[in-house]
């Protein structure tokens, strides 16, 4: 009887042989063959699944990016569905636990971060990246902003605080320590990067 492939499984097994290329020879090394190569696969069974390069391009993209915001999004249902702790401490770091998920705190963490990297950078000169780009922008925004108008809920919160524009700066916050920890690893730490985001978080609280 004929083995049954399953075909997401199998689209899933080739976004994961995108990525190894990507990691090891950027994404201009990414071609057709090369991740079939990677992924122990003939390049006709890649082509079975993927059209062209745009369609598999577009596709790693989504993944990598659901990926890690996925991860955030299990710890934000959890942060959202008990009352905030009365300490400031606690308020900080249960809001830190969901903002670090996307932060390269870890070597899996770490591997997502270089690939979402490479495709943001693509997206901004190839147009069949730049929906993907615009989405993955879209889901960050929501889980941070999600994070601040619970951290803006407790009684803690600096007064006159605009949940935008407090999005925003995270944000910001969180793309540059991402930028740092993966160009230059030797000189931010996790635990730098860990400590950087509670400061940040703590000012929003009146102390």
């Amino acid at each position: 009887m004929p083995k049954i492939i399953d075909a997401d499984d199998r689209r899933e097994l080739v976004a994961d042989a995108v990525f190894n290329v990507i990691s090891e020879r950027g994404l201009a090394q990414a071609s057709l063959r090369n991740v079939a190569q990677a992924a122990g696969l003939a390049l006709g069974s890649v082509r079975h699944y993927f059209d062209n390069q745009a369609e598999l391009m577009e596709f790693a993209c989504r993944v990598n990016s659901e990926r890690i915001h996925v991860r955030a999004l299990d710890k934000l249902e959890v942060l959202e569905g008990q009352p905030l702790p009365g300490a400031a401490v606690e308020v900080v770091e249960a809001c830190a636990g969901v903002l670090e998920e996307l932060l390269p705190l870890d070597e899996a963490r770490r591997a997502d971060a270089v690939v979402h990297m490479e495709f943001m950078l693509a997206a901004r000169t190839n147009t069949e990246l730049s929906a993907a780009a615009r989405d993955d922008y879209r889901a960050t925004g929501a889980v941070v902003g999600r994070v601040v108008l619970q951290l803006l809920e407790s009684p803690l919160a600096t007064a006159n605080l605009v949940p935008v524009d407090e999005a925003e700066r995270l944000i910001g916050l969180l793309d540059g320590l991402s930028l740092r920890m993966v160009l230059q690893p030797d000189w931010a730490a996790p635990e730098q990067g860990r400590a950087t985001l509670r400061r940040h978080l703590n000012a929003l609280l009146a102390n």
